[in-house]
Order: C-alpha cells, then structure tokens, then sequence
C-alpha cells in the first residue's frame, strides 16, 4: 500500500471514529435526559409551599363566608353528579 492510500485510509478511519464519538455523545445526552427528574427538588418544595398558602387563603375565605362558600360547594357537587351520571 502506498503512503497516499495508507494516508486516505486513516482518514477515512478517523472520520468513521469521529461519527461514532459524536453519535455516542448525542445517545448519552438522549439517555441523560431521558433519566433526569423533570422537577428539581426546590422546585417540589416551592410549589407545596405555594399549595399550603393558597389553602390556607380558601380557609380563611371559607371561614369568613360560609354560606355562600357552602351553596357554591354544593353547586359544584351537583354539577359533578349530573356529569357523572349520564
């Protein structure tokens, strides 16, 4: 083999070996993401700390009307049963 075919084929085979490196890197990234939690953990305690003040806020407008918070609790209920039950 000449020193011109011996050099086109190591870069042939460099090439090929490039290709593969980047197709290996692309499929860890997929599998890293893939895996990967879609919420971190602070983003988990946020929003139960914006969950317990927001009930915290419907207590509070409970406690202060509970008649009309009762008709509406009812109203809802109603609707759902109807939905349900057809």
């Amino acid at each position: 083999m000449t020193e011109s075919g011996a050099k086109k084929t190591a870069d042939a085979e460099l090439k090929d070996l490039r290709a593969e490196i980047a197709a290996l890197k692309e499929a860890l990234e997929e599998e890293r993401a893939r895996k990967a939690p879609p919420f971190s953990k602070e983003d988990v305690e946020e929003l139960g700390d914006k969950l317990q003040d927001g009930l915290t806020d419907l207590e509070k407008q409970i406690d202060s009307n509970p008649v009309p918070s009762a008709l509406i609790a009812f109203g809802i209920g109603f609707l759902i049963g109807r939905v349900l039950g057809k």
